[in-house]
């Protein structure tokens, strides 16, 4: 996996009679002496003879490594006869075949070997396939052998995190949760052997399970007995003082350099264990590979590690302190060491965690700051850490805790901030929010303050998919652009910035409530300027209690851009979030920019890709008690599932909404997995009834953008004429490019006008709703087709043809008029596709509202019109499947 480059090298090098020498490069575990073997294979398959040299590690048995594929007799102590026998054993044979000898190991051939081995390849009578670890260290002959300007090397690298994902695919036969991938593909850096040990101890300990969706890590990862006793002999040669040394470097990196001992250090540089890398004046020691902290870590003994712990914290307090990841390191050292610590460096350890939204360390930090005193700030950094967590309850006891003990007018305003956002988030309970947010208005005095849960008002009212609420809170609020102008004297402000953590809170949370609101509700342009001002001022900030991750901002960026028409850049955008969540494992933003992926996904027209964004979204979610995301990313993927066909899949998914609160930004189109449910299972009248009660309440809601997706969906349902009115209303109200091209589709559906289809096909095409642009494109082919104008026909069925190869098997309604049902009419069309999912005359009647006898009468003419007498060969000719 991942080294088709250098296999063709390979075998370029083997048809050019100039190489004599193909060898390969790399550390320890990263597949060297498989590949090889994989070459050697390739050069038997081809007719080239093959064998191996064996590295034999004994110093008094010359030509150990070639004994078993040289002639009885032959004598190393008379190397001109020598030479002769082994060139005719080991010689080509047949004219353009070469005599290819692997090997394994260059430097583990003994030396009389290795130098006949040397005379062979002068002479090109073999055919030298090689592996090598450490050009370092490799013998004065073996060097000659891969150094000669008729070799060829190649250094192999790691897997990439998707080729590290392809791997465990197929190593455990089904498909693996992205996050666990990224976890796995981090702590083994790519190394196959690595990877390997580190996925059979996580399945020996119950770790890595499969949920019956996708294999999920839920425990940390551990090193294996074999991974241990590699770095242990790795490391068997080196003295008291080195391994000391690397046991605190393994605890405590990154160490200063300077602080080594310079023996231990070299010592492990040149093993290859450590590097050195310089940050202005200070050099730092790591250690080179992830893998070796875990085992190294879990080598030292309780005593020991305690002892390390607080000397290095110690010398680190002594030499300053000057990073800023310093006062954390000091605190989780000396708790580590003693079990506590001053109460003020651990608080001051918390909030510095909490600026790099490290919340396990946060939540370490506090909780021991809490045992040692009673204060406020280490009560909330606590119950913030608790809720981010997933742990909901523990943190609504720790607010309540710190309620006892708020101090001033900021402490009851912070306070506020976390419960109503525990309160919204968490437990999704809209007035219990929103009372939270009006009982503190009503008790705190400053207006700065009251200002700030203004903002956070307005965020709740969005969280909840109500975006004319949310935009007469904070439509009128200042703006990132303002706050900057008065801060630099040049906006209506005095220049000077009186409360720089309340306008920073009322800016956070207001920000983002707001280009989200502008979003919904049509001004998708104004709302794209303020999602980028958003992000960019969140990402500026230091973390300070109550403000939500960059991820929140980054994910209204996303909305933008798809309503702006852009879906291939809303998605690019969306995979950077899912990046940074997984960087600071923050599972609620882990879980909203995966659910966020998949609407996005589903919007491209990519059904199999949303199915996998929703599947993690909802393991995050349910794993960490987010219940809100939970039910969004359940009903996008019974939507996902419903087209591809996969209908239990579909079916389960909706089923286990049943009982989730309804939440979230795009909470009027919840609805939509089990529509598409429905329809997949042929119930398109109860579908459509369903998408026009969610319609309705987006309408009510002022959701522009979720009420024109609901109207296009009813569109391909088979409701365009209905539907059509109110999706004019709303392309008038919105400047969105995706609006627009919904809009340009629905009308022309409603007119059956073959040539706006085509227009709007291909205005959906090029803002990336490519399924919906290619049964735009199916219906101008259907339309063409019943005019009699063949050739506009076959244009347009390519079209769609041509759209579909990207929408991974997708299978719409809309699809299902290319091919046989192109000779129908719209009617006959819609029973044929009802038909062929499996309804009775009956079913089919009350799906469309027509009685039984009007449906066998239309069955007959489709039978007469496509040239088939029952059920099946109408599916297999309609949906072109072989059922031999």
């Amino acid at each position: 996996m991942g080294h088709e480059q250098e296999i063709a090298a390979f075998d370029e090098a083997l048809a050019d009679r100039r190489r004599h020498a193909f060898v390969v490069h790399g550390p320890p575990g990263i597949g060297k002496s498989h590949f090889a073997q994989v070459c050697r294979e390739r050069a038997e398959a081809a007719g080239h003879p093959a064998a191996r040299a064996v590295a034999v590690f004994a110093p008094g048995a010359p030509l150990a490594s070639l004994a078993h594929l040289l002639p009885h007799g032959a004598d190393a102590g008379d190397p001109v006869s020598l030479f002769a026998l082994a060139r005719e054993a080991l010689g080509p044979g047949e004219e353009g075949r070469r005599y290819v000898l692997l090997a394994d190991d260059l430097d583990g051939l003994d030396e009389a070997s290795a130098r006949l081995v040397a005379q062979l390849l002068e002479a090109g009578a073999v055919f030298l396939l090689g592996t090598v670890t450490s050009l370092r260290d490799l013998g004065p002959v073996a060097y000659r052998l891969q150094s000669s300007g008729q070799a060829l090397r190649r250094a192999l690298g790691g897997l990439s995190e998707r080729q590290t994902g392809e791997v465990l695919h197929r190593a455990l036969g089904g498909p693996v949760e992205p996050r666990t991938v990224s976890l796995l593909h981090r702590v083994s850096a790519g190394n196959p052997c690595y990877l390997r040990e580190f996925t059979q101890h996580a399945l020996a300990a119950d770790g890595l399970v499969d949920d019956g969706e996708w294999w999920t890590l839920v425990s940390d990862v551990g090193a294996s007995p074999l991974l241990s006793e590699m770095v242990g002999r790795s490391l068997s040669g080196v003295s008291d003082e080195t391994r000391g040394t690397l046991d605190r470097i393994a605890l405590c990196q990154p160490v200063e350099a300077a602080t080594l001992p310079a023996g231990a250090l070299e010592e492990l540089e040149r093993a290859g264990i450590v590097r050195t890398v310089r940050e202005g004046r200070r050099e730092s020691v790591t250690l080179r590979h992830p893998a070796h902290e875990k085992v190294l870590r879990s080598a030292v003994s309780s005593p020991e590690r305690r002892r390390i712990l607080g000397d290095e914290a110690e010398l680190v307090r002594a030499r300053g302190a000057k990073r800023l990841t310093d006062k954390i390191r000091i605190a989780s050292w000396q708790l580590a060491a003693t079990g506590s610590a001053d109460p003020d460096t651990l608080l001051r350890a918390a909030t510095l965690a909490r600026r790099t939204q490290n919340f396990r360390t946060v939540r370490e930090l506090s909780r021991a700051a809490c045992r040692e005193g009673e204060d406020f700030l280490p009560r909330l950094l606590l119950a913030e850490s608790l809720y981010e967590l997933g742990d909901l309850t523990g943190a609504w006891e720790v607010f309540e805790e710190a309620a006892q003990r708020a101090e001033d007018e900021f402490d009851r305003l912070l306070l506020a901030l976390g419960r109503s956002r525990l309160l919204a988030w968490g437990f999704i309970d809209l007035h219990q929010a929103l009372d939270v947010n009006a009982r503190a208005a009503r008790e705190l005095r400053e207006q700065r303050h009251r200002d700030v849960l203004t903002a956070a008002r307005g965020a709740v009212l969005m969280a909840f998919g109500r975006p004319d609420d949310a935009l007469a809170v904070v439509g009128g609020a200042r703006t990132a652009t303002d706050r900057a102008e008065d801060a630099s004297g040049d906006g209506s402000g005095n220049g000077k910035d009186t409360a720089p953590e309340a306008d920073c809170l009322a800016g956070v949370l207001g920000d983002g409530a707001r280009a989200t609101a502008l979003v919904a509700t049509g001004r998708v342009q104004e709302g794209l300027a303020a999602a980028r001002d958003a992000y960019d001022e969140r990402v500026r900030l230091d973390e300070s209690p109550a403000i939500p991750h960059p991820v929140e901002h980054l994910s209204v960026v996303m909305f933008a851009l798809a309503e702006d028409g852009r879906l291939e850049e809303a998605y690019k955008t969306g995979k950077q979030g899912w990046q940074e969540a997984l960087a600071d494992d923050v599972a609620g933003a882990e879980a909203l920019i995966a659910a966020a992926l998949a609407r996005c996904a589903l919007l491209l027209g990519r059904p199999v890709r949303a199915r996998r964004w929703a599947s993690q979204s909802a393991c995050v979610a349910s794993r960490n008690s987010f219940p809100g995301t939970l039910h969004t990313a359940l009903a996008l993927k019974a939507e996902a599932a419903a087209l591809t066909q996969d209908l239990p899949a579909a079916r389960t998914a909706s089923a286990a909404c049943a009982g989730l609160p309804r939440w979230g930004v795009f909470r009027p189109e919840l609805p939509l997995g089990e529509a598409w449910s429905l329809a997949a299972e042929g119930k398109q009248h109860a579908a459509r009834d369903m998408l026009w009660e969610a319609a309705e309440d987006a309408r009510a809601a002022g959701h522009l953008a979720a009420e024109a997706h609901l109207l296009t969906d009813l569109a391909r349902l088979g409701d365009a004429r209905n539907a059509e009115p109110e999706m004019t209303r709303v392309a008038a109200a919105s400047d969105g490019g995706l609006t627009a091209a919904r809009a340009a589709y629905v009308g022309a559906l409603a007119a059956a006008d073959p040539e706006r289809l085509q227009e709007s096909a291909q205005l959906l095409e090029s803002a990336g709703a490519l399924l919906v642009a290619a049964e735009a494109a199916a219906a101008a082919c259907t339309h063409w087709s019943q005019r009699g104008e063949h050739r506009h026909a076959t244009a347009a069925e390519n079209l769609s043809l041509g759209l579909q190869r990207h929408c991974e098997q997708a299978r719409t309604p809309g699809l299902t008029v290319l091919g046989a049902a192109k000779h129908l009419t719209s009617r006959e069309a819609e029973i044929a596709g009802l038909v062929c999912a499996g309804l009775t005359n009956a079913e089919v009647a009350e799906a469309v509202t027509i009685s039984k006898r009007t449906v066998d009468n239309h069955l007959q003419n489709i039978y007469r019109k496509l040239g088939v007498r029952s059920r099946r060969a109408l599916r297999a000719e309609y949906l072109r499947e072989d059922f031999t």
